[in-house]
């Protein structure tokens, strides 16, 4: 194994000894890289962006992943065509009851918060003074995560509704106390986040549409001052419950933290996987 994922695995054993049930440690990372589609839908190629930052095999068992999957066709003016478009892959560690370590593709999502992109959702430059409070609570007793959120967007492009869909914790404890932290985490975001607004897509296949779903990682990390900042490519975690946002149809638990940090994606852009496809490895 490179050093990435050797230091993700030795950190996952350390707190899996510690924590009140070692199976639900887990370690992960989102593989960004570029796929190709060709009319049919099939990938033409998949490309791992920096493949060392996570380690070739895991590259290697993203990329293998990749091409195996099949998407609808993408349609210009009503007829397939040959497209590109970024590719997000959460790969999860786990350690197995024999002690050995299963890895397996969670959940992917396509496409990039790109501005020029008048087709999706991006943010407002007001969202970035909006900031959540990182709670006094959490800093006191040093719980530290990741608060993944599904926020309803109106026409005119403010937050109707937030959902904390998951909340991975980089912390210890018995369930009572994580349900604590997760609850103490996840207000802080949804309060921040019913103040943000977005620009709405004005081109494209969502534009017509009355109301949105976007997609945002909200991080919650406590940082040694002046201390280097830290690689959080692989992180290790005790994942949170999912809980499904209620004005989603067909809502996806695998797809809820397969999102680059420091991104938006809006439901319904991109590509789509179709069931058949493999998620997993």
């Amino acid at each position: 194994m490179k050093k990435a994922i050797l230091g993700a695995v030795l950190t996952m054993a350390a707190m899996g000894t510690l924590a009140a049930t070692r199976q639900d440690v887990e370690s992960s990372a989102v593989v960004n890289g570029t796929i190709v589609l060709a009319k049919d839908g099939t990938v033409q190629s998949a490309v791992i962006d920096n493949p060392a930052k996570y380690g070739q095999a895991i590259a290697d068992f993203v990329h293998n992943a990749a091409m195996q999957w099949h998407f609808q066709p993408v349609l210009q003016d009503g007829q397939p065509v040959v497209a590109k478009a970024s590719m997000h892959a959460r790969v999860v560690l786990k350690q197995k009851p024999d002690g050995n370590f299963e890895v397996r593709i969670k959940g992917a999502s396509f496409g990039d918060d790109d501005p020029n992109d008048t087709s999706t959702l991006h943010n407002s430059p007001l969202n970035k003074k909006l900031v959540p409070d990182y709670p006094m609570a959490a800093i006191k007793e040093r719980v530290q995560g990741t608060v993944y959120l599904a926020l309803h967007v109106d026409r005119s492009g403010h937050v109707t509704d937030a959902v904390a869909l998951q909340v991975n914790l980089g912390v210890l404890g018995q369930e009572g106390t994580l349900k604590r932290y997760r609850e103490i985490l996840a207000r802080s975001a949804c309060q921040a986040a019913n103040r943000w607004t977005y620009e709405i897509p004005t081109t494209g296949k969502l534009a017509q549409q009355n109301s949105w779903t976007v997609r945002v990682p909200v991080i919650y990390n406590l940082n040694v001052w002046g201390a280097p900042k830290p690689d959080h490519t692989w992180q290790t975690y005790i994942p949170g419950p999912y809980t499904p946002a209620p004005w989603v149809d067909k809502p996806d638990a695998n797809a809820a933290d397969a999102i680059a940090d420091g991104t938006v994606q809006t439901d319904g852009a991109g590509p789509t996987l179709l069931p058949t496809g493999s998620n997993h490895g």
